[in-house]
């Protein structure tokens, strides 16, 4: 720990120092990137913009409606429908730090984000930073960072929506902004509705069950000097769920109803100083509480069935510093300290693990020429757990004629075993039947079963398992940008090389169809791959957007294993065994190879707007699960039984989302819009239960303002 804190503390003495004067005005577009503000041209590594006006277009007011129509972004479904994740170059949703104004959004009990909590009411642009990110922000960062940046106050105004639509799906935003001269101060409160949806509407229940959210999110700011500025902001989300399962034991079914809570509150004061034209210092505190309970019950009887509840804190202080010493290099350092703490009835019992994490970091930001621009950078985190960490990165770009961009980032990056990987020992009745074990318990768990006669059936040699290490990847990030008079086209091509990846693994059934779980280190893994895109203003009124990623994402082990001729396939009707290609071994479960967008937008003089926007995914396949969701029997995955993804396996079927949306902005405030999601209707019950169907919707929205008033 002390090594971390005189890391960051030497150059904090260094910049104080400092005394000759140098103010370089920046564009304030992007700051994830770099943790300073930055003109998107002049960020080296690949970085994706999403404004207000692009969220309006879509007509999205939940986060994952938005992301999931961003190039080489991926929603992953957690089983039952009951939370939505975000796959970035291959990863899974763990590896990507979610954040709200900079600091993290907490609460992945399943391993997941739930994406559906964020509204986009009161979001001013999202900054997806794809690529290592740990050396700024650590090991959640291990895919990229999607930083939501909200709305400031700029002027003395207001503003409401309400969105309905299918599924009695209503959306009703309000937000009010006082500007002084000190002080501005803004509220923005979200309530979402909806009454769930059916893909199986045979069975009891419903895929997503009935539910009611609130956001609330009070800003203050205070500059009482022009280099003193004072903010407090804190956001509170509640959320109330109404289930039904039926839940199938065996050949026993037990009709359920109950609830469940979400609550999660954080606190987020700051205090910037700017002591010269070189030299600004921000401390800030956060701290952040999110919790979660669900009970169930028979619902002949009502004695209890099931419940489940999780409780974490999270609590950090940060100082981070820039200074520019000369117009040429801008220095970027800080240090901090995590204190997090988990409780969940999950872990099999009422004891709190807790880890702490002390850090620092330092970036260099440097440009030799005007056509060159070089970032490096360094972050050391010791743990309380896992030890000492250190995380570097290094990006370039160069403007190589005044069309072409060449853009060139590589880094490591680190994440350590959570609690969950580690200590899970959670059974989940109401959602057809699995349990999930952490690798610390799941031998002896398995041995106590034997014993009691459960298991039917092992889908992976438990002797195999091993006890979980931390995760560690090489990354790189290479593409060139394009811009020429209406046109505009990147190419990024990426590699991560991932040793001790962690992933979920089938380890058996019981003898009551029941599906058991456990992670385990895939020894070597890779995701690569490339994304391109195209925008072209056809007209003042006319553009269209095109993007695609290819991706490959395999276990190197198991490739070198396919290579040798150690995997066989065989036919599950002719018993016949042949020895698997190389070219047959499709990869890691739950990756797509394609996926892409297109969309055509019109927009005009006289406030009319329309887009067309298609999303695409190919076909991906999903690890050997057993059991029944929803009452619905899930089939094998693992036709030929040979233990890994190859192209005799079963499928998802690719599909293609369309989705509509018309809208009339009046000069007196009024925004009118109307749309269809999922136009043609795609549904897939098991495999993608966060596609209710086709959805209709209408919008209403007024916004105002001191100076519209004033004229």
């Amino acid at each position: 720990m002390k090594t971390a804190l005189l890391l960051a503390f030497i150059p904090l003495l260094s910049a104080w120092c400092q005394d000759s004067l140098v103010h370089t005005k920046l564009e304030a577009v992007v700051i994830t990137a770099t943790r300073s503000e930055r003109s998107l041209a002049g960020i080296p590594v690949p970085v994706t913009v999403v404004d207000k006006n692009s969220l309006k277009t879509m007509g999205s007011v939940r986060l994952q409606d938005a992301l999931a129509e961003q190039t080489g972004l991926v929603i992953v479904p957690q089983i039952n429908a009951q939370g939505n994740g975000l796959q970035l170059q291959g990863f899974n949703p763990d590896y990507t730090l979610i954040l709200i104004d900079g600091e993290p959004l907490i609460g992945r009990y399943t391993g997941s984000l739930e994406l559906s909590r964020i509204t986009t009411g009161n979001i001013r642009q999202i900054e997806i930073v794809k690529g290592p990110s740990s050396s700024l922000y650590g090991s959640e960062a291990l895919a990229g960072v999607v930083n939501i940046i909200t709305d400031q106050p700029a002027v003395t105004g207001g503003e409401w929506s309400l969105r309905y639509g299918t599924n009695k799906t209503m959306d009703l935003s309000g937000s009010g902004t006082l500007v002084g001269k000190t002080t501005r101060l803004s509220l923005f409160a979200n309530r979402f509705e909806t009454d769930g949806y059916d893909l199986s509407p045979q069975n009891f229940g419903k895929t997503v069950s009935p539910f009611v959210n609130y956001t609330f999110h009070p800003k203050l700011f205070w500059k009482p000097a022009q280099d003193l500025e004072v903010t407090l902001s804190s956001r509170y989300f509640s959320e109330d769920q109404q289930f039904a399962f039926d839940v199938r034991t065996g050949e026993i079914n037990t009709r359920t109803r109950g609830n469940g809570v979400t609550r999660d509150l954080n606190i987020h004061p700051t205090i910037t100083k700017i002591f010269s034209p070189k030299f600004k210092a921000t401390a800030r505190f956060y701290g952040s509480q999110f919790e979660t309970e669900t009970e169930l019950k028979k619902e002949s009887g009502g004695e209890l069935f099931y419940s489940d509840d999780f409780r974490q804190q999270f609590l950090r202080p940060e100082l981070v510093a820039i200074h520019a010493p000369t117009h040429k290099h801008t220095l970027t350092y800080g240090m901090g300290m995590i204190g997090e703490q988990v409780n969940t009835s999950r872990y099999g019992d009422l004891k709190a693990r807790t880890q702490n994490t002390a850090y620092s970091f330092i970036q260099d930001e440097w440009n030799p020429t005007n056509t060159i621009n070089l970032v490096s950078g360094i972050r050391l985190d010791q743990n309380s757990i896992y030890g000492s960490q250190i995380s570097p990165k290094l990006s370039g770009s160069f403007q190589l004629t005044d069309q072409f961009l060449i853009r060139v980032s590589g880094g490591t990056g680190f994440k350590a075993p959570d609690f969950r990987q580690l200590y899970f020992n959670f059974t989940n009745s109401a959602a057809g039947g699995y349990a999930v074990l952490g690798s610390e318990i799941i031998n002896d768990k398995l041995k106590e079963l034997e014993t009691l006669g459960q298991i039917e059936n092992y889908l992976f040699n438990p002797e195999n398992l091993e006890r979980i290490r931390a995760e560690r990847s090489a990354s790189i990030n290479a593409g060139i940008d394009f811009e020429k008079g209406r046109t505009k086209a990147y190419l990024n091509i990426f590699h991560n090389e991932i040793t001790n990846l962690i992933e979920s693994q089938a380890v058996a059934t019981t003898i009551s169809g029941q599906g058991i779980f456990t992670y385990r280190n895939i020894n070597q893994a890779f995701t690569r791959g490339a994304e391109a895109g195209l925008q072209v203003t056809l007209s003042p009124f006319w553009s269209l957007n095109a993007g695609h990623q290819l991706l490959f994402a395999m276990d190197r082990m198991i490739l070198n294993d396919v290579r040798d001729g150690n995997y066989f396939s065989r036919d599950p009707e002719t018993l016949v065994t042949t020895r698997l290609k190389r070219g047959e071994y499709f990869g890691l479960q739950n990756r797509s190879r394609h996926s892409g967008n297109f969309k055509v937008n019109y927009k005009d003089s006289k406030g009319w707007e329309a887009s067309v926007r298609l999303i695409w995914r190919s076909r991906f396949g999903v690890g050997d699960i057993r059991g029944n969701i929803q009452g619905e029997t899930i089939p094998p995955s693992d036709i030929n039984s040979n233990g890994i993804l190859d192209r005799y396996d079963n499928f998802v079927f690719g599909f293609l989302l369309t989705n509509i949306s018309l809208a009339k902005e009046f000069k007196s405030g009024i925004r009118l819009q109307a749309g269809i999601d999922n136009l043609l209707n795609h549904r897939e019950p098991i495999f993608i239960p966060n596609l209710p169907g086709r959805l209709f919707y209408t919008s209403i929205a007024f916004k105002w303002n001191s100076s519209s008033t004033t004229n």
